[in-house]
């Protein structure tokens, strides 16, 4: 070998050597900046999952405070209305300000907000059926659908084609336990309807379980309870233009009993009785004779009035039949309202909403507020889900 052809093979693998060591490195560079990459979104993904369990811890002691706060109400009151504790907006804010939540979990600028609405303030939709499995409608509920229907679709069929018992009956052909029209007639609709749309199904004919599902009924769509021209604008807040009902704010799929020994049989039914007390303004109109529903604002403004620069409510609400007077209905309505009113309720719905900075968590709840063994008052959870 020649020193031309020595040197050569020195020169190459050095070359390769070089090659070889910077290759190294730049994989040794990529495989650093991963890692920090990893690191990285490690601490972030840390922090954030810190945050979110705070967030829920926050939401699940709301949620408990408001569970607690109901079950003393049951222990001071036989009644449930709008000027108690829990439905306050504001008195639930200074509690929550006031208590030990805020101090042991709340977050840097955290918050909880808590809402309680009565279930049993609203219309059962799973009433119109008087008990199930059974195809009986019940016509009290149907009378106060048909009121309800009303104050949202026009009489006037040039601007709205939508006519109230139509919707009714289709309603009550997805209830009952018939699939069959020997009831509602053609301007209902069972299976055979259903399953000639274009994503085909089955009528249920059984009680809703969410109120998602009533959107599957013909005729009841996402904005029927919209604002519409000739729509009455008592039911909707002069304070906030924009907001429009949900079906959550007037109806319930909860209120379901058994049937004790001594009724007719042991099927379950809906009551469907609603509280006067806490029923909200659109409801009231729709328990209140057909005719009268001006006279439902009435009836709210009187189960809130306080006293020139008094913090107490000035009228009693425990009194049966209170509101009869206060509209002058006869002897006749009243005992038709009496029918299908009630008092106290059972089953209230919880918001709990927790919040951080730029971050926030609800925690949905319905509790059945019920006696257990030794009949001492607790909240049962019937259902619950995080937003």
């Amino acid at each position: 070998m020649n020193h031309r052809t020595f040197f050569g093979i020195l020169k190459n693998e050095s070359g390769m050597a070089l090659l070889i060591t910077l290759s190294i490195i730049a994989i040794l560079f990529a495989v650093s900046m991963e890692l920090n990459r990893r690191v990285r979104i490690s601490i972030l993904m840390s922090e954030t999952g810190k945050t979110e369990y705070q967030l829920l811890e926050m939401a699940k002691s709301g949620l408990n405070l408001a569970k607690a706060l109901l079950v003393k109400d049951a222990n001071k009151n036989t009644i449930d209305s709008i000027q108690e504790e829990w439905a306050d907006p504001k008195a639930l804010d200074e509690i929550i300000k006031s208590g030990e939540i805020m101090k042991s979990l709340a977050l840097d600028g955290g918050s909880i907000e808590l809402k309680i609405s009565d279930e049993m303030g609203k219309i059962q939709v799973n009433s119109m059926i008087a008990e199930y499995p059974g195809h009986g409608v019940n016509l009290e509920q149907q009378q106060i659908w048909e009121n309800l229907l009303s104050f949202f679709i026009s009489s006037d069929k040039s601007e709205d084609e939508r006519n109230p018992k139509e919707i009714i009956n289709c309603l009550i052909d997805w209830l009952d336990d018939k699939d069959g029209e020997t009831i509602t007639g053609l301007s209902g609709a069972e299976s055979p309807y259903y399953e000639s749309l274009e994503i085909p199904y089955k009528s249920a004919n059984r009680e809703f379980v969410d109120l998602n599902e009533l959107f599957f009924v013909k005729g009841i769509s996402r904005d029927l309870l919209a604002k519409a021209d000739g729509i009455d604008p008592m039911f909707f807040d002069p304070d906030d233009p924009e907001k429009e009902f949900q079906l959550v704010d007037l109806f319930t799929v909860f209120g379901a009993r058994e049937k004790t020994a001594g009724e007719p049989s042991k099927k379950y039914y809906f009551p469907g009785k609603i509280n006067i007390n806490t029923a909200p303004l659109a409801v009231v109109a729709a328990i209140l004779p057909f005719g009268k529903q001006d006279l439902a604002e009435t009836i709210c403004e009187y189960r809130l009035q306080r006293a020139d620069g008094e913090s107490n409510y000035t009228n009693d609400l425990s009194v049966r039949g209170w509101y009869a007077d206060i509209v002058e209905l006869t002897a006749t309505e009243k005992g038709k309202m009496e029918k299908i009113v009630t008092y106290a309720s059972n089953i209230f719905s919880i918001e709990s909403h927790a919040r951080s900075a730029n971050r926030s968590l609800v925690l949905k709840s319905v509790v059945l507020r019920k006696k257990d063994k030794n009949g001492k008052w607790y909240c049962k959870t019937l259902r619950q889900q995080m937003d």
